[in-house]
C-alpha cells in the first residue's frame, strides 16, 4: 500500500514481465507508463498458491479480475491499458523520457495541490471501501500461501532440481486451450 498512502504522486514506468506483487503494486502506483513489450499477471494460482487479489478487482472491475485471477492468465500492454491498469503504453525505447516527462510536468504543479488532490481521489476510493476490501483480502490471502497442494508440491521439487524455468513451463502447458 506504500504508493497509495505516499505524499507525493508515484509514476511506474515498467517493463517485461509485470507479474504477482509486483503487478498489484503497479495498480497501486498513481500513474503507470507501460513499455509496449510489457505484460501483467498474477499467475499464482497455477502453481498453486494465490496470488494476493486484492487490488485488480478494485482496478478493472471484478469479473474480468476473476477471469485473470482464476485463470492466472497474462495481458499484454494494450490490454491492460484497455482495462485502466496502466495510463499509456509507448515505445520500449521511449519509456524513460515519457516518464521523465511526466514527473517533469508533475514538479511544475504546486507539492501541496497534489497532495491534496491524491489525498482526496483516495479518500473516495477509501469511503467506496478501497482499503476496508484490501485488508479483508489480506485475511483471506494470508493463511493460504501455507497450503501445500500436489500440483504446488510438484512445482516446488521441480524448482529445487530443475530450476524455476522448467518448474514454470511444466505447469503452464497444462493450461493451453
Amino acid at each position: 500500500m506504500l504508493p497509495w498512502t505516499m505524499k507525493k504522486p508515484v509514476i511506474a514506468a515498467v517493463q517485461g514481465h509485470v507479474m504477482g506483487g509486483g503487478c498489484e503494486l503497479v495498480m497501486l502506483c498513481d500513474l503507470t507508463i507501460a513499455a509496449d513489450n510489457a505484460s501483467f499477471g498474477e499467475p499464482e494460482v497455477r502453481f498453486s498458491s494465490v496470488g494476493p487479489a486484492l487490488v485488480m478487482p478494485m482496478i478493472i472491475g471484478y469479473k474480468k479480475a476473476r477471469e485473470l485471477l482464476y485463470f492466472g492468465d497474462t495481458i499484454d500492454a494494450g490490454t491492460a491499458l484497455a482495462l485502466g491498469m496502466v495510463n499509456r503504453v509507448v515505445p520500449l525505447a521511449e519509456l524513460r523520457e515519457a516518464s521523465l516527462r511526466w514527473a517533469k510536468r508533475l514538479s511544475l504543479i504546486s507539492p501541496e495541490a497534489l497532495y491534496a488532490t491524491k489525498r482526496a481521489i483516495n479518500r473516495g476510493a477509501d469511503a467506496a471501501g478501497f482499503r476496508t476490501a484490501i485488508y479483508a483480502g489480506l485475511d483471506v490471502v494470508g493463511p493460504l500461501y501455507a497450503t501445500k497442494t500436489e500440483f504446488g508440491q510438484k512445482f516446488r521439487e521441480m524448482v529445487a532440481t530443475e530450476g524455476v524455468p522448467a518448474a514454470v513451463r511444466w505447469r503452464a502447458a497444462q493450461f493451453k486451450e
